[in-house]
This record gives C-alpha cells, sequence and structure tokens, in this order.
C-alpha cells in the first residue's frame, strides 16, 4: 500500500468526513441494528460538532489525495480517546487505519495513555486494535443481543 497521508480536519472535509463516516458504519448498522451508538445514524451538524470540539483533534487520511478515512482523538491530559474510526469499505483491509493510528499516535506523543471501544464481535477491528498494542480491559458492555462493545488500552512507556 502506498504510504497513507494524514491530514488535520478541517471545515471544508465535512461533506467528505460525513460521507466516509455513514458509508462505513452503514454495514456495522445493518447488521447490528444499534439505534443508541450507532455513528452511522449522526446528521452532518452532529458530526462537525464532535470534530471541532475543544480538547477533540480529527484526522482526515488521504489516498493519492482522496480522502478514504477519518478518525476523532479527544486529549485529556495525557490520555486521549480514539472516537468513530472509519474508512470507506472499499478501502478497508489495506493497512489505511493501521498506519493512520501509527502515525497520529506519533502527532500525540504526549499521549501516554490511548483508549477506544470497538464491536468485540467484529474480529477485524479487535485484531487491528490489538495487533497495534491495544489490550482488552474492563467489563464487555452488552449494547443489544446482537452487539457487545469492548474496552481497549494502550500504555505508552515513558523514555
Amino acid at each position: 500500500m502506498e504510504r497513507v497521508k494524514v491530514i488535520e480536519f478541517q471545515r471544508e472535509f465535512i461533506d467528505a468526513v460525513f460521507d466516509i463516516q455513514r458509508k462505513a458504519y452503514k454495514p456495522l448498522f445493518d447488521k447490528y441494528h444499534d439505534t443508541n451508538t450507532s455513528p452511522y445514524l449522526e446528521s452532518k451538524e452532529a458530526v462537525l460538532e464532535k470534530y471541532t470540539r475543544p480538547g477533540t483533534s480529527g484526522y482526515v487520511f488521504l489516498d493519492k489525495e482522496v480522502p478514504v478515512g477519518a478518525v476523532r482523538i479527544i486529549a485529556r491530559g495525557d490520555i486521549c480517546k480514539v472516537s468513530a474510526l472509519a474508512v470507506l469499505p472499499e478501502y478497508q483491509n489495506r493497512g489505511i487505519a493501521q498506519a493512520a493510528l501509527k502515525e497520529i499516535e506519533s502527532i500525540h506523543s504526549g499521549c501516554k495513555c490511548w483508549i477506544l471501544d470497538t464491536i468485540l464481535e467484529e474480529k477485524g477491528n479487535c485484531h487491528l486494535y490489538e495487533k497495534l498494542g491495544y489490550v482488552k480491559i474492563g467489563e464487555p458492555r452488552v449494547v443489544n443481543d446482537h452487539l457487545t462493545l469492548i474496552n481497549y488500552k494502550k500504555e505508552i512507556a515513558a523514555n
């Protein structure tokens, strides 16, 4: 895979980011019918508000200058939370999320602890995070009969 380019979110990217989030989360919404927490159901206004909140950094992933993924990082002191990571379905399983997260972790080098949650039933998502050094923590949270969320954490050793 050609190296993915990670750029900071700017308001002019909202249409692309909204489209990426809708397309990336629609298969999960169709599969799990999560009407409470699915990013698929968020309005464009809600997505923009989340990307521009104080303490939040948004990133867009470019492949040959085409926006193909996005994520929000919420920083609180030396803890960073990965939120709503999305890659267009036709670009998934190409290493884009992995490369982007590695770059984002280096951008946020002051973060000593990274956290996120993901769908336990989505083995590919769990594999991605575990490959990057995240470990499951806490108890799984049942959202509905088909969907369970699990927390992950990654500690960054002090130099």
